[in-house]
Protein backbone atom coordinates (compact mmCIF):
# COMPACT_ATOMS: atom_id res chain seq x y z
CA UNK A 1 0.00 0.00 0.00
CA UNK A 2 1.26 3.72 -0.73
CA UNK A 3 -0.63 6.01 1.17
CA UNK A 4 -0.73 9.88 -0.23
CA UNK A 5 2.77 11.84 0.71
CA UNK A 6 2.56 13.39 3.54
CA UNK A 7 4.71 17.16 2.63
CA UNK A 8 4.50 20.05 3.74
CA UNK A 9 1.51 18.98 5.95
CA UNK A 10 0.03 21.54 8.74
CA UNK A 11 0.42 19.36 12.08
CA UNK A 12 -3.02 20.57 13.43
CA UNK A 13 -5.70 18.06 14.25
CA UNK A 14 -8.08 19.44 15.59
CA UNK A 15 -11.89 18.75 14.02
CA UNK A 16 -12.27 20.86 11.36
CA UNK A 17 -14.98 23.70 11.67
CA UNK A 18 -18.59 22.84 10.32
CA UNK A 19 -19.34 23.86 6.78
CA UNK A 20 -20.83 27.54 7.15
CA UNK A 21 -24.45 28.28 5.30
CA UNK A 22 -24.64 31.42 3.31
CA UNK A 23 -27.51 33.69 5.23
CA UNK A 24 -30.50 33.97 3.70
CA UNK A 25 -29.63 31.28 1.18
CA UNK A 26 -33.05 28.59 0.85
CA UNK A 27 -30.74 25.94 -0.17
CA UNK A 28 -27.76 25.83 2.17
CA UNK A 29 -25.56 27.11 -0.64
CA UNK A 30 -22.14 27.13 1.11
CA UNK A 31 -20.14 30.55 0.88
CA UNK A 32 -18.15 30.73 -1.20
CA UNK A 33 -14.90 31.51 0.58
CA UNK A 34 -15.14 28.39 2.17
CA UNK A 35 -12.83 25.14 1.77
CA UNK A 36 -14.94 23.02 -0.81
CA UNK A 37 -13.21 19.48 0.34
CA UNK A 38 -13.65 18.22 3.82
CA UNK A 39 -11.42 15.29 4.78
CA UNK A 40 -12.85 12.68 7.93
CA UNK A 41 -10.50 10.28 9.68
CA UNK A 42 -9.55 9.35 12.92
CA UNK A 43 -5.87 8.91 12.61
CA UNK A 44 -4.29 12.52 12.52
CA UNK A 45 -1.72 11.35 10.17
CA UNK A 46 -4.27 10.09 7.49
CA UNK A 47 -5.98 12.79 7.68
CA UNK A 48 -3.20 14.95 7.15
CA UNK A 49 -1.97 12.80 3.76
CA UNK A 50 -5.09 12.68 2.70
CA UNK A 51 -6.14 16.34 3.13
CA UNK A 52 -2.61 17.14 1.28
CA UNK A 53 -3.53 14.44 -2.04
CA UNK A 54 -6.78 16.10 -2.05
CA UNK A 55 -5.73 19.50 -1.88
CA UNK A 56 -3.06 18.80 -4.73
CA UNK A 57 -5.27 17.19 -6.96
CA UNK A 58 -8.33 19.64 -6.80
CA UNK A 59 -5.92 22.46 -7.66
CA UNK A 60 -4.70 20.17 -10.66
CA UNK A 61 -8.13 19.93 -11.67
CA UNK A 62 -8.72 23.51 -11.34
CA UNK A 63 -5.88 24.62 -13.38
CA UNK A 64 -6.93 21.83 -16.36
CA UNK A 65 -10.82 22.97 -16.45
CA UNK A 66 -9.75 26.94 -16.05
CA UNK A 67 -12.08 27.45 -13.03
CA UNK A 68 -11.59 29.89 -10.08
CA UNK A 69 -11.25 28.50 -6.71
CA UNK A 70 -14.55 29.49 -5.77
CA UNK A 71 -16.78 28.47 -8.36
CA UNK A 72 -18.04 25.41 -6.75
CA UNK A 73 -21.44 25.28 -5.12
CA UNK A 74 -21.70 22.40 -2.37
CA UNK A 75 -19.16 20.78 -0.85
CA UNK A 76 -17.23 16.93 -0.76
CA UNK A 77 -16.85 14.83 1.78
CA UNK A 78 -13.92 12.53 2.12
CA UNK A 79 -14.14 9.81 4.64
CA UNK A 80 -11.19 7.38 5.43
CA UNK A 81 -11.59 4.04 7.29
CA UNK A 82 -9.15 1.25 7.99
CA UNK A 83 -5.65 0.54 8.31
CA UNK A 84 -2.89 -0.38 5.86
CA UNK A 85 -2.61 -3.68 7.54
CA UNK A 86 -6.24 -4.79 6.87
CA UNK A 87 -6.90 -7.58 4.41
CA UNK A 88 -9.99 -7.40 2.59
CA UNK A 89 -11.06 -8.11 -0.73
CA UNK A 90 -13.53 -5.47 -2.96
CA UNK A 91 -13.04 -1.80 -3.83
CA UNK A 92 -10.56 0.84 -2.11
CA UNK A 93 -12.57 3.87 -2.99
CA UNK A 94 -16.68 4.31 -3.24
CA UNK A 95 -19.36 6.85 -4.60
CA UNK A 96 -22.75 6.00 -3.33
CA UNK A 97 -24.80 4.54 -5.87
CA UNK A 98 -27.45 7.52 -4.50
CA UNK A 99 -26.58 10.98 -4.39
CA UNK A 100 -28.43 12.59 -0.90
CA UNK A 101 -30.43 15.32 -1.00
CA UNK A 102 -30.30 16.93 2.45
CA UNK A 103 -32.85 18.31 3.93
CA UNK A 104 -31.78 21.90 3.55
CA UNK A 105 -31.60 22.16 -0.33
CA UNK A 106 -27.86 20.92 -0.74
CA UNK A 107 -26.37 17.73 -2.03
CA UNK A 108 -24.23 15.68 0.10
CA UNK A 109 -21.19 14.26 -2.11
CA UNK A 110 -19.27 11.79 -0.38
CA UNK A 111 -16.25 9.77 -1.47
CA UNK A 112 -15.69 6.81 1.36
CA UNK A 113 -11.75 5.27 0.96
CA UNK A 114 -11.09 2.04 3.06
CA UNK A 115 -7.07 1.33 3.65
CA UNK A 116 -6.09 -2.44 3.18
CA UNK A 117 -3.19 -4.22 2.09
CA UNK A 118 -3.87 -4.06 -1.58
CA UNK A 119 -4.86 -0.47 -1.58
CA UNK A 120 -5.30 1.56 -4.76
CA UNK A 121 -4.38 5.24 -5.66
CA UNK A 122 -5.15 5.17 -8.94
CA UNK A 123 -9.02 4.27 -7.93
CA UNK A 124 -8.76 6.73 -5.33
CA UNK A 125 -7.74 9.27 -7.10
CA UNK A 126 -10.29 8.54 -10.32
CA UNK A 127 -12.91 8.41 -8.36
CA UNK A 128 -11.94 11.88 -6.76
CA UNK A 129 -12.12 13.56 -9.73
CA UNK A 130 -15.62 11.97 -10.53
CA UNK A 131 -17.32 13.37 -7.66
CA UNK A 132 -15.85 16.48 -8.64
CA UNK A 133 -17.77 16.20 -12.01
CA UNK A 134 -20.68 15.51 -10.31
CA UNK A 135 -20.12 18.69 -8.34
CA UNK A 136 -19.96 20.09 -11.34
CA UNK A 137 -22.82 18.84 -13.12
CA UNK A 138 -24.91 19.17 -10.01
CA UNK A 139 -24.53 23.17 -9.82
CA UNK A 140 -27.38 24.12 -11.99
CA UNK A 141 -29.68 22.79 -9.37
CA UNK A 142 -28.66 24.79 -6.46
CA UNK A 143 -32.00 26.23 -4.96
CA UNK A 144 -34.27 23.32 -7.34
CA UNK A 145 -34.12 20.07 -4.96
CA UNK A 146 -37.25 19.22 -7.07
CA UNK A 147 -35.52 19.12 -10.54
CA UNK A 148 -32.67 16.73 -9.35
CA UNK A 149 -35.06 14.18 -8.01
CA UNK A 150 -35.47 13.38 -11.64
CA UNK A 151 -32.25 13.45 -13.27
CA UNK A 152 -29.94 10.38 -13.93
CA UNK A 153 -26.57 11.35 -12.64
CA UNK A 154 -23.29 10.08 -14.39
CA UNK A 155 -20.15 10.86 -15.99
CA UNK A 156 -18.28 9.45 -19.23
CA UNK A 157 -15.29 6.84 -18.14
CA UNK A 158 -13.65 8.49 -20.95
CA UNK A 159 -13.70 11.85 -19.49
CA UNK A 160 -12.74 10.47 -15.83
CA UNK A 161 -9.64 8.89 -17.30
CA UNK A 162 -8.67 11.12 -19.94
CA UNK A 163 -8.75 13.71 -16.84
CA UNK A 164 -6.31 11.73 -14.31
CA UNK A 165 -4.10 10.71 -17.35
CA UNK A 166 -3.52 14.41 -18.44
CA UNK A 167 -2.87 15.53 -14.93
CA UNK A 168 -0.16 12.79 -14.54
CA UNK A 169 1.63 13.47 -17.89
CA UNK A 170 1.12 17.68 -17.55
CA UNK A 171 2.92 17.25 -14.20
CA UNK A 172 5.56 15.66 -15.22
CA UNK A 173 6.48 18.03 -18.00
CA UNK A 174 6.04 15.85 -20.81
CA UNK A 175 2.64 16.16 -22.39
CA UNK A 176 3.66 15.22 -26.12
CA UNK A 177 5.55 12.02 -24.94
CA UNK A 178 2.26 10.48 -24.27
CA UNK A 179 0.93 11.65 -27.17
CA UNK A 180 3.85 10.93 -29.51
CA UNK A 181 4.15 7.12 -28.55
CA UNK A 182 0.13 6.83 -30.03
CA UNK A 183 1.43 8.18 -33.35
CA UNK A 184 4.73 6.40 -33.93
CA UNK A 185 2.40 3.02 -33.13
CA UNK A 186 0.02 3.55 -35.61
CA UNK A 187 -2.53 2.58 -33.53
CA UNK A 188 -4.47 5.34 -32.52
CA UNK A 189 -8.11 4.76 -31.47
CA UNK A 190 -10.88 6.48 -32.96
CA UNK A 191 -12.97 9.14 -31.58
CA UNK A 192 -16.24 6.80 -31.18
CA UNK A 193 -13.92 3.83 -29.87
CA UNK A 194 -13.29 6.65 -27.12
CA UNK A 195 -16.54 7.54 -26.18
CA UNK A 196 -18.16 4.22 -26.35
CA UNK A 197 -15.58 2.28 -23.59
CA UNK A 198 -17.14 1.60 -20.24
CA UNK A 199 -15.25 1.12 -17.09
CA UNK A 200 -16.46 -2.13 -17.06
CA UNK A 201 -14.82 -3.22 -20.55
CA UNK A 202 -12.32 -5.73 -19.85
CA UNK A 203 -8.91 -4.98 -21.71
CA UNK A 204 -5.54 -6.19 -21.33
CA UNK A 205 -2.88 -3.65 -19.97
CA UNK A 206 -1.26 -2.45 -23.02
CA UNK A 207 -5.04 -1.78 -24.99
CA UNK A 208 -5.59 -0.15 -21.27
CA UNK A 209 -2.54 2.13 -21.53
CA UNK A 210 -3.52 2.58 -25.41
CA UNK A 211 -7.11 4.23 -24.26
CA UNK A 212 -5.85 6.09 -21.34
CA UNK A 213 -3.29 7.94 -23.72
CA UNK A 214 -6.03 8.48 -26.16
CA UNK A 215 -8.93 9.51 -23.47
CA UNK A 216 -6.22 12.01 -22.76
CA UNK A 217 -5.54 13.62 -25.78
CA UNK A 218 -9.24 13.67 -26.72
CA UNK A 219 -9.47 15.47 -23.09
CA UNK A 220 -6.77 17.93 -23.68
CA UNK A 221 -7.98 18.55 -27.68
CA UNK A 222 -11.12 19.75 -26.32
CA UNK A 223 -10.02 22.17 -23.47
CA UNK A 224 -8.10 23.64 -26.63
CA UNK A 225 -10.61 24.44 -28.34
CA UNK A 226 -12.19 28.11 -28.92
CA UNK A 227 -14.01 28.24 -25.43
CA UNK A 228 -13.13 24.56 -24.66
CA UNK A 229 -13.42 24.47 -21.43
CA UNK A 230 -16.93 26.65 -21.17
CA UNK A 231 -18.06 24.54 -24.08
CA UNK A 232 -17.31 20.81 -21.86
CA UNK A 233 -19.08 22.96 -18.79
CA UNK A 234 -21.94 22.67 -21.27
CA UNK A 235 -21.67 19.04 -22.23
CA UNK A 236 -21.55 18.33 -18.51
CA UNK A 237 -24.81 20.03 -17.39
CA UNK A 238 -26.46 18.21 -20.45
CA UNK A 239 -25.67 14.80 -19.21
CA UNK A 240 -28.20 14.46 -16.66
CA UNK A 241 -31.24 14.99 -18.93
CA UNK A 242 -29.15 13.88 -22.27
CA UNK A 243 -31.34 11.18 -24.31
CA UNK A 244 -29.81 7.82 -24.05
CA UNK A 245 -30.23 7.01 -27.22
CA UNK A 246 -28.01 9.94 -28.28
CA UNK A 247 -24.71 9.14 -29.46
CA UNK A 248 -21.76 10.78 -27.24
CA UNK A 249 -20.40 12.00 -30.47
CA UNK A 250 -23.89 14.02 -31.41
CA UNK A 251 -23.78 15.26 -28.27
CA UNK A 252 -19.95 16.44 -28.37
CA UNK A 253 -20.93 18.37 -31.41
CA UNK A 254 -23.86 20.30 -30.04
CA UNK A 255 -21.89 21.58 -27.52
CA UNK A 256 -18.42 22.36 -29.28
CA UNK A 257 -18.62 24.76 -32.04
CA UNK A 258 -15.77 23.75 -34.15
CA UNK A 259 -16.84 19.97 -34.73
CA UNK A 260 -20.74 20.74 -35.98
CA UNK A 261 -21.11 19.84 -39.43
CA UNK A 262 -21.36 16.31 -41.04
CA UNK A 263 -20.96 13.60 -38.71
CA UNK A 264 -17.77 12.93 -39.78
CA UNK A 265 -16.19 16.29 -38.46
CA UNK A 266 -15.60 14.79 -34.94
CA UNK A 267 -13.21 12.27 -36.26
CA UNK A 268 -11.57 14.42 -39.29
CA UNK A 269 -10.62 16.90 -36.82
CA UNK A 270 -9.62 13.94 -34.53
CA UNK A 271 -7.42 12.94 -36.33
CA UNK A 272 -5.51 16.36 -37.20
CA UNK A 273 -5.26 17.02 -33.71
CA UNK A 274 -4.31 13.69 -32.25
CA UNK A 275 -1.04 14.17 -34.93
CA UNK A 276 -0.38 17.71 -33.91
CA UNK A 277 -0.03 16.90 -30.27
CA UNK A 278 2.86 14.63 -30.87
CA UNK A 279 5.20 17.24 -31.20
CA UNK A 280 7.06 18.67 -28.34
CA UNK A 281 4.74 21.54 -26.40
CA UNK A 282 6.02 24.86 -25.68
CA UNK A 283 6.72 24.47 -22.11
CA UNK A 284 8.02 21.45 -22.18
CA UNK A 285 11.76 20.33 -21.93
CA UNK A 286 13.85 17.45 -22.99
CA UNK A 287 14.78 14.46 -21.54
CA UNK A 288 18.31 13.85 -19.70
CA UNK A 289 19.02 11.51 -22.68
CA UNK A 290 17.85 13.83 -25.25
CA UNK A 291 19.67 16.65 -24.09
CA UNK A 292 22.63 14.59 -24.19
CA UNK A 293 22.35 13.67 -27.91
CA UNK A 294 21.25 16.85 -29.16
CA UNK A 295 24.26 18.42 -27.27
CA UNK A 296 26.69 15.84 -28.68
CA UNK A 297 25.17 16.11 -32.31
CA UNK A 298 25.44 19.92 -32.13
CA UNK A 299 29.80 19.47 -31.08
CA UNK A 300 30.01 17.18 -33.93
CA UNK A 301 32.22 18.78 -37.17
CA UNK A 302 31.84 17.34 -40.31
CA UNK A 303 34.04 19.13 -42.84
CA UNK A 304 34.55 17.77 -46.53
CA UNK A 305 38.02 18.12 -48.05
CA UNK A 306 39.14 20.81 -49.87
CA UNK A 307 39.06 20.92 -53.52
CA UNK A 308 41.99 21.71 -54.66
CA UNK A 309 42.40 25.10 -56.78
CA UNK A 310 44.99 24.91 -60.81
CA UNK A 311 46.71 28.02 -60.46
CA UNK A 312 46.47 30.57 -63.35
CA UNK A 313 48.80 32.77 -64.78
CA UNK A 314 52.13 33.74 -62.75
CA UNK A 315 50.56 31.72 -60.07
CA UNK A 316 51.06 28.57 -61.87
CA UNK A 317 54.48 29.13 -61.29
CA UNK A 318 54.53 29.24 -57.40
CA UNK A 319 54.49 26.30 -55.28
CA UNK A 320 51.18 25.30 -54.32
CA UNK A 321 49.11 25.04 -51.31
CA UNK A 322 48.04 21.87 -49.97
CA UNK A 323 44.20 21.78 -49.79
CA UNK A 324 42.87 21.14 -46.89
CA UNK A 325 41.77 17.14 -45.60
CA UNK A 326 37.90 16.09 -44.61
CA UNK A 327 37.29 16.58 -40.65
CA UNK A 328 35.48 14.15 -38.67
CA UNK A 329 35.73 15.17 -34.82
CA UNK A 330 34.29 17.59 -31.96
CA UNK A 331 34.25 21.28 -31.26
CA UNK A 332 37.21 19.97 -28.37
CA UNK A 333 39.26 19.12 -31.32
CA UNK A 334 39.60 23.27 -32.65
CA UNK A 335 43.07 22.82 -33.00
CA UNK A 336 42.87 20.53 -35.67
CA UNK A 337 40.34 22.24 -37.93
CA UNK A 338 40.44 26.40 -37.23
CA UNK A 339 42.68 26.61 -40.33
CA UNK A 340 39.92 24.88 -42.45
CA UNK A 341 38.05 27.23 -45.28
CA UNK A 342 34.98 25.77 -43.83
CA UNK A 343 35.85 26.26 -39.63
CA UNK A 344 34.03 29.55 -39.64
CA UNK A 345 30.76 28.33 -41.02
CA UNK A 346 30.94 25.34 -38.90
CA UNK A 347 31.25 26.99 -35.77
CA UNK A 348 28.35 28.90 -36.29
CA UNK A 349 25.83 25.72 -37.08
CA UNK A 350 27.10 24.43 -33.81
CA UNK A 351 26.63 27.50 -32.04
CA UNK A 352 23.00 27.70 -33.49
CA UNK A 353 22.27 24.41 -32.30
CA UNK A 354 23.30 24.67 -29.29
CA UNK A 355 21.04 27.83 -29.08
CA UNK A 356 18.08 26.17 -29.47
CA UNK A 357 18.97 23.58 -27.47
CA UNK A 358 18.92 25.48 -24.95
CA UNK A 359 15.91 26.85 -25.10
CA UNK A 360 14.46 23.32 -24.04
CA UNK A 361 17.38 21.53 -22.80
CA UNK A 362 16.75 19.58 -18.99
CA UNK A 363 17.19 22.11 -16.48
CA UNK A 364 20.18 20.47 -15.16
CA UNK A 365 22.23 20.64 -18.37
CA UNK A 366 20.98 24.68 -19.27
CA UNK A 367 23.67 26.08 -17.76
CA UNK A 368 25.96 23.74 -19.06
CA UNK A 369 24.74 24.51 -22.82
CA UNK A 370 25.04 28.28 -22.44
CA UNK A 371 28.72 28.12 -21.51
CA UNK A 372 29.22 25.40 -24.83
CA UNK A 373 27.69 28.25 -26.88
CA UNK A 374 30.25 31.10 -25.29
CA UNK A 375 33.19 28.84 -25.92
CA UNK A 376 32.40 28.33 -29.81
CA UNK A 377 31.82 31.93 -29.71
CA UNK A 378 34.94 33.25 -28.48
CA UNK A 379 36.43 30.21 -31.46
CA UNK A 380 34.40 32.35 -34.00
CA UNK A 381 35.91 35.47 -32.37
CA UNK A 382 39.68 34.31 -32.60
CA UNK A 383 39.95 33.53 -28.52
CA UNK A 384 41.61 30.15 -28.45
CA UNK A 385 43.23 31.09 -24.81
CA UNK A 386 41.38 28.59 -22.08
CA UNK A 387 38.80 27.07 -24.29
CA UNK A 388 40.07 23.60 -24.24
CA UNK A 389 40.41 24.12 -19.98
CA UNK A 390 36.48 24.67 -20.63
CA UNK A 391 35.43 22.57 -22.80
CA UNK A 392 37.41 19.94 -20.90
CA UNK A 393 35.54 21.21 -17.69
CA UNK A 394 31.91 21.41 -19.15
CA UNK A 395 32.54 17.56 -20.90
CA UNK A 396 33.62 16.36 -16.82
CA UNK A 397 30.23 18.14 -15.55
CA UNK A 398 28.41 16.57 -17.70
CA UNK A 399 29.74 13.19 -17.01
CA UNK A 400 28.88 14.13 -13.15
CA UNK A 401 25.50 14.91 -14.30
CA UNK A 402 24.87 11.29 -16.02
CA UNK A 403 25.95 9.53 -13.28
CA UNK A 404 24.64 11.33 -10.61
CA UNK A 405 21.07 10.79 -12.47
CA UNK A 406 21.95 7.07 -12.49
CA UNK A 407 22.54 7.23 -8.90
CA UNK A 408 18.99 8.47 -8.25
CA UNK A 409 17.50 5.93 -10.96
CA UNK A 410 19.17 3.13 -9.28
CA UNK A 411 17.72 4.38 -5.91
CA UNK A 412 14.49 4.65 -6.79
CA UNK A 413 14.29 1.07 -8.43
CA UNK A 414 15.78 -0.21 -4.91
CA UNK A 415 13.63 1.51 -3.22
CA UNK A 416 10.10 0.60 -5.33
CA UNK A 417 11.69 -3.12 -5.00
CA UNK A 418 12.10 -3.46 -1.67
CA UNK A 419 10.22 -0.73 0.37
CA UNK A 420 6.65 -1.86 -1.01
CA UNK A 421 4.11 -2.35 1.97
CA UNK A 422 1.59 -4.47 -0.54
CA UNK A 423 1.27 -6.43 -3.38
CA UNK A 424 1.64 -5.50 -6.79
CA UNK A 425 -0.95 -6.63 -9.61
CA UNK A 426 2.00 -5.55 -12.31
CA UNK A 427 3.46 -9.07 -12.54
CA UNK A 428 -0.37 -10.85 -12.95
CA UNK A 429 -0.96 -7.96 -15.94
CA UNK A 430 2.58 -9.02 -17.37
CA UNK A 431 1.85 -12.61 -17.31
CA UNK A 432 -1.49 -12.39 -18.77
CA UNK A 433 -0.58 -10.40 -21.74
CA UNK A 434 2.49 -12.80 -22.47
CA UNK A 435 -0.18 -15.76 -22.30
CA UNK A 436 -2.59 -13.62 -24.44
CA UNK A 437 0.36 -13.23 -27.10
CA UNK A 438 1.24 -16.61 -26.96
CA UNK A 439 -2.10 -17.92 -27.48
CA UNK A 440 -3.26 -15.46 -30.23
CA UNK A 441 -0.27 -13.97 -31.74
CA UNK A 442 1.62 -10.73 -31.94
CA UNK A 443 -1.00 -7.66 -33.21
CA UNK A 444 -0.87 -7.29 -37.16
CA UNK A 445 -1.11 -4.11 -39.13
CA UNK A 446 -3.92 -3.27 -40.86
CA UNK A 447 -3.04 -0.75 -43.07
CA UNK A 448 -2.79 -1.50 -47.38
CA UNK A 449 0.40 -2.28 -47.84
CA UNK A 450 0.48 -4.62 -45.11
CA UNK A 451 -2.92 -6.08 -46.16
CA UNK A 452 -1.28 -6.56 -50.02
CA UNK A 453 1.55 -8.05 -48.48
CA UNK A 454 -0.27 -10.46 -46.74
CA UNK A 455 -2.22 -11.43 -49.91
CA UNK A 456 0.92 -11.90 -52.05
CA UNK A 457 2.82 -14.05 -49.16
CA UNK A 458 1.22 -17.09 -49.87
CA UNK A 459 2.44 -17.10 -54.03
CA UNK A 460 5.56 -17.44 -52.49
CA UNK A 461 5.02 -20.49 -50.03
Amino acid sequence: MCLPPLLGISQDTSPPPSTPTAPGSPTGQVTKKAKQVRVVSDNPETKAAFTNFTDQLYNQFRQLMKEPDDAWAFPITVNISGTANDVVEGATAVIPPEIELLPDGRINLQLYVRLHNRYDQTEVTRRFIQLLLYEMITRQYAGKPNAFDEINLKVPYWLVRGIDELIKHRAAGKPSQLFAGMVKSREVLSAAQILEKTASDATDPVSDAMYGASSAALVAALLDLPNGPASLRSYLAALPTADPSEANGALLRRHFAPLRGSQDALEKWWSIQIASMGQLQGLEFYTLEETETLIDEALTIHLAAETPKKGEGIRKFLPHTKAKPAFDGRVQDFENFLDHPNAEAALQKARLDLKTIGLRAFPLYRSIVLRYELAVLSLLNGKKRGVADDLKKLDEERDGIRKAMERVDDYMNYYEATQAEGGSEAYEQYRAMKEKLEHEGLPRKKDRITRYLDKLEPEFE
